[in-house]
Parts: structure tokens; sequence; C-alpha cells
């Protein structure tokens, strides 16, 4: 049973069949002026305008990528590139981000920028007196997840806009929503947001293929070069099947009749409640405000990394946090952030995230295979013990 839809999501079945008929039919290259082209760069339009209206924004505005991490990066390297030598060299961005966002950070250090890391609160959230106070006149960007991916805390997004509007207007404003665009409703300009980045593979879409949405006005530099295409700003031939597997996943996602946020809830509810009095445990960042996919929960005296492989041969896939560490099951740095690096709840805490496919059945039965594998391994730590 797979709930790590945090980590990725399998294909809608739309969204294949979608994605086979243009695959097998419109080959052409969107870029090419005959017919074959045209109908290729029809799909291209009317996909990058259903994305487009997914957040409030405008067809030109939407930039076609290989996912959330080339999102990141074009962001923050594609704003950064094009600044002049007077420009300031001081970035803001969290201690909680994804790698993508984490590692461009530490490149730019050693390239002589100064970057300011916020720390978070015990429940996950940004201190926006501390954010505040990073503020500085040479400030260039902030970059911070909406969503964040272990936890499912919320960021403050729009509080964080407007104290930068408020303090020094140039600032640019780049959120990594990869983890929001499913349950959160966006809409760019009333967020005060300049660089928005998404991934289809998080939403019953293709992997392979996102978006980083730029504001019009808003100056980036194309990270690949040979080509005029995405507004001159990712060159190469666009992967069609996928940007329209892409639009068909968001149009699903978006469609009311499906409430994929009732639906979510639901089974998170069901988890909790399948769990509760049966074993210890707490939620981390219980007490922000979070979306409902995400559950990073800690179950005191049980190192994570027994639990997860002893779920996965009981037939149950979870994870302990972001997928992009090699499959390793490490110390969770956002959980550091949040407790301290000497916190038990680094290395005895799980993420169980949810998808709108599953059933309240599937949950049920996870719960009673979680309690039980808790108790075996319980019980293989006692007897080490008192060996």
């Amino acid at each position: 049973m797979y709930l790590d839809y945090a980590a990725t999501t399998p294909v809608h079945p739309s969204v294949l069949e979608t994605m086979l008929v243009v695959m097998g039919q419109e080959f052409g290259n969107p870029s090419s002026v005959h017919q074959f082209g045209r109908k290729a760069r029809y799909i291209l339009d009317s996909a990058k305008a259903t994305l487009a209206t997914s957040i409030g924004a405008k067809e030109n505005e939407i930039i076609i990528t290989s996912g959330g991490s080339e999102s990141n990066n074009l962001a923050i390297f594609g704003v950064i590139n094009q600044l002049s030598q007077r420009a300031g060299k001081h970035i803001i961005t969290t201690q909680i981000e994804h790698a993508s966002v984490q590692e461009p950070m530490s490149y730019l250090e050693a390239e002589g920028f100064e970057v300011t890391y916020l720390a978070t609160k015990k429940d996950g959230t940004i201190c926006l007196e501390e954010l505040q106070q990073a503020i500085r006149p040479d400030t260039v960007l902030l970059s911070t997840m909406m969503v964040n991916n272990e936890t499912g805390v919320i960021m403050p997004i729009k509080e964080m806009s407007a104290l930068i509007r408020k303090q020094n207007p140039a600032i640019i404003f780049h959120t990594d929503a990869v983890q929001a665009y499913e349950t959160q409703t966006i809409d760019v300009t009333e967020l005060g947001i300049d660089l928005l980045s998404t991934s289809a593979h998080k939403i019953s879409g293709p992997k392979g293929v996102g978006f980083l949405f730029k504001r019009q006005g808003c100056k980036i530099e194309s990270l690949v070069k040979g080509g005029e295409q995405e507004e001159n700003k990712r060159a190469g031939t666009e992967n069609i099947a996928g940007i329209a597997g892409f639009a068909s996943a968001v149009k699903i996602m978006k469609n009311p009749e499906n409430d994929v946020i009732s639906q979510i809830q639901s089974l998170r509810d069901t988890f909790l409640r399948g769990i509760a009095g049966q074993v210890a445990f707490e939620i981390n960042g219980d007490n922000a405000n979070k979306a409902p996919h995400i559950l990073n929960i800690w179950f005191p005296g049980i190192p994570s990394n027994l639990l997860i492989p002893h779920l996965d041969l009981a037939g149950v896939a979870i994870s302990a946090g972001s997928a992009c560490s090699s499959g390793s099951v490490k110390s969770s740095h956002v959980l550091v952030s949040m407790f301290g690096p000497e916190s038990p709840r680094n290395t005895e805490s799980i993420r169980v995230s949810f998808g709108p496919d599953l059933t309240i059945t599937d949950i049920e039965s996870a719960t009673k295979i979680l309690v039980k594998t808790i108790s075996k391994i319980q019980d293989l730590l006692q007897k080490e013990v008192s060996i």
C-alpha cells in the first residue's frame, strides 16, 4: 500500500490516455511552421493556458521546465545571473527548504553571496519578526516554500510578501509551491509572488515536467541556451506529451466534482483515528496551519530506520522525509530546525502522505499494519535490551 504521495504520485489513467494519444499522433515540433508543428503548438499553448489559469497568471508567464528542481534552480540562478555589478549580494531563505533550493544557496555562498537562513519555530512555521529583521537594502531575493514537503506546514506567503514590499520592494520573491499546488488555492497576484515553482508528478501527472511562473517584468536569465523556446528562458524542444499530461492532471485536480481536498482530509482523519489509543505518537507541527496530505509523526522510541523497512516488508510504503536523499534514512534537517539537533524526533519520525485515489479501507488496513509493526519492533528492541 502506497502512502508516500509527497514523494511522487501514480499517474491518473486519464492523464496516461492523453499522453499516449499525443505521443502517437501529435509528434510535431511546436517550433515548426508546417501543420504538424502548428498542431503541437496548439497543444502547448492550450496546456499553458490551463496551467496559467490554475494560479491566476497569464499564459506568457508560464515557463515549462523538467520539474520542481529545475524550476527552483531557474528561479534562483536566473535572478542572480541577471543582476548588475551594483546590485546587492544578500539573499534570504529558510532552514527547511528542499535540496533544490538549499544547494543553490550553498553554491552562491561560495561565490560571495551572503545568505540568511530563517529558523523555524517548534510548530514548523517561520517567525515574521525574524524575516522583518533580516530584510536589508542589499537584499535581492527571498526564496521560501509554500508548504513544507516533510511536515505539511503552510508558510505565511502573503504576509511575507507584504513585509518585503513594505521594506524593500526591489526584492524578488520566489516560492516553491510543489507541495502546495494540489491542496492550496493559489493566486499569484493576491499572494504577491514574482516566481513560483510546480511539478506535475506531485498531482498525478507525469515525471519530468513542471513549470516556473515568472511575473511579467521580473527579469531572469536562461540557464539553458540554444533556442528561443519558452519566451527565451528555457531552450530546447518542449515535451509536448508530458505537458499535455500535466494540463490533464491540473484539470482533474481543479474539477470541483472530484473534491480532492475533502477526500484527502477524510483519509488523514481516518489514519489518525486508526492509531489513536493504539500507539504513543505526536504530530510534528501539530499546532500549525497544515496541508491535509502530509502527516509527520513521531513514534517515541521507534527508530524510523527500523520502522520504514519493516512496514515495507509488511506491504506499506512510507518515508522519513524528502525523497531527494539518495534513498537514505537520516536525520531530517526540517525536524532539526524545529526541535534542535539532539531531539529524538529527528530519527524517530516518519512522513505519511495521502492521495485522492486511496480509499478509507486502504487507510484502515494500513493503520492496523502500522500498529502491529510498531508492537513487533518494540518487542525486538526489548529483547535486545534484556540480552
